[in-house]
């Protein structure tokens, strides 16, 4: 008899808005709060394991990307993330999503109209060791 057991969901992975600008090219953000599926991912957009950025270089762990690698990224699963995301995600990995920021992200997803506010999706995290 064969028993089929249920998989776990896919981690997030995230892409925020190519809006940073650096040597005349517009950048975006790759991100998770699974760190081992965030070099996967990035491994399958070709992006070297050398440059994730993560502290005390970067203020939070990511790999930077061109417009172009954003939309490959998209094009294979990758979520878009709004501020809101961002942040969560960013402060999580920080070790500073204290109840005032986590009030604060509430406050402004509340404020979105509602036809702009994605549905809620749980972030996950993978943390090695725990």
């Amino acid at each position: 008899m064969n028993i089929s057991l249920p998989r776990a969901p896919a981690p997030a992975i995230y892409v925020d808005d190519a809006i940073h600008s650096w040597r005349g090219r517009l950048w975006a953000h790759l991100f998770s709060p699974d760190i081992e599926a965030l070099h996967e991912f990035a491994a399958r957009l070709g992006m070297r394991r050398d440059w994730f950025q993560q502290p005390p270089k970067a203020s939070w762990p990511h790999y930077d990307l061109t417009e172009s690698r954003r939309s490959q990224a998209l094009r294979l699963g990758a979520v878009a993330a709004d501020r809101s995301t961002t942040l969560e995600v960013a402060w999580r990995l920080q070790g500073t999503l204290t109840p005032a920021r986590e009030a604060r992200l509430a406050a402004y997803r509340a404020s979105l109209p509602s036809i702009s506010r994605p549905a809620p999706r749980p972030v996950q995290f993978a943390l090695p060791g725990l």
